[in-house]
């Protein structure tokens, strides 16, 4: 048997979930090589609803610390009165679909295909003699605005179910369960809000950024251990973020984000996706993964811009991961095992 699939992940405001491929079985008489049927083919997608970006465009969050670009950010670091229920129509799933392709399959597959089609065809409303399910299977199901039903048809054939299918694309993610089961402890801010490992809010005034300040940048979190492996020092005016890893550090300045002025009106200025490392290299993010050290098998961190904007560092000493989304939002995911060794704001240990 051969399976080759080809998968796109979904990108929040850009593209849906695609997963495509093939699959084939039976004998071949050339080694190593793959037969050309019996093959079943198959496409399957799952999207958000049409209007997301229209809204997501239109919305303005007058609360500062619960923007709306905090979806960018996976899982977003929602906290206090910033829920997820406030964005979850624009994060929800609410159309899937499927389809496969058969061809000159063996006669046992056949015969469950022609069964399953008797069953269907028997629970659908209109009277229908067959759905011709041995040649392809398409279904799409789609759940209506302000319903709580969801419509599924397969080969044409509408079946209403009494409940929503529901599958939110960002709080429904690995690292959501691994927060939820306590293996990921997170402490997130947000322009002046900031959510503690305890999930303690905290409201950040000059006076406590003056407590924790170094020379223009305060200090996030720091590990105070022996050993030190992290520390996130926040700049001033949320310009960006120096993350040290062990005895490395980079700096991301994402300056020239805005709007610039030119002959025929303006222009939008995308961010800067350069980072600093160790005041030694500038490194353009744009397309690639940079780990450092760059050539060696065991790594201090890695860190890259992923496909909604969001920099992303990959502490590998200690596992942690740094997020720094737009409007200067910043997130840290630290397994719980390391909690107790962290200082500053994020924990309620003094440096």
């Amino acid at each position: 048997m051969c399976f080759s699939a080809d998968y796109r992940p979904l990108v929040f405001l850009e593209r849906p979930f695609e997963l495509t491929g093939d699959v084939v079985f039976g004998e071949t008489k050339v080694p190593k090589q793959c037969p050309k049927e019996p093959r079943i083919a198959f496409n399957v997608s799952y999207h958000l609803p049409e209007y997301v970006e229209r809204v997501y465009r239109a919305l303005e969050t007058e609360d500062r610390s619960c923007p709306k670009e905090i979806l960018r950010l996976t899982p977003p670091p929602f906290s206090g009165d910033c829920r997820a229920e406030r964005f979850s129509p624009l994060t929800t799933v609410s159309g899937l679909d499927a389809h496969f392709k058969f061809t000159k399959l063996p006669s046992w597959i056949d015969m469950l295909l022609h069964r399953l089609d008797h069953a269907v065809s028997a629970v659908v409303p209109e009277r229908v003699h067959t759905l011709n399910m041995t040649d392809h299977i398409d279904v799409q199901a789609r759940v209506p605005q302000f319903t709580n039903d969801t419509e599924i048809q397969i080969n044409g054939g509408a079946i209403w179910f009494p409940s929503r299918f529901y599958h939110n694309v960002k709080m429904q993610h690995s690292y959501t369960s691994r927060i939820e089961y306590g293996f990921l402890s997170v402490c997130s801010l947000v322009h002046d809000k900031l959510t503690t490992f305890n999930d303690r809010v905290i409201r950040l005034t000059e006076a406590i950024r003056n407590e924790y300040r170094v020379r223009d940048s305060f200090l996030m979190t720091a590990d105070c251990s022996l050993t030190p492996k992290l520390a996130i020092f926040v700049l001033d005016d949320h310009k960006g973020v120096q993350i040290y890893t062990g005895g490395n550090y980079l700096i991301y300045e994402p300056a020239g984000s805005g709007v610039a002025a030119t002959r025929n009106g303006t222009r939008d200025v995308p961010p800067s996706q350069t980072v600093n490392i160790n005041d030694e290299q500038l490194i353009d993010l744009r397309n690639i993964v940079y780990q450092y050290p760059p050539d060696d098998e065991f790594y201090d961190f890695r860190v890259y811009i992923d496909r909604e904007g969001v920099l992303v560092v990959e502490n590998q000493l200690n596992g942690a991961v740094v997020q720094y989304g737009p409007t200067g939002i910043v997130n840290l995911l630290l397994p719980t095992v390391h909690k107790g060794q962290m200082c500053g704001l994020c924990s309620d240990r003094a440096v």
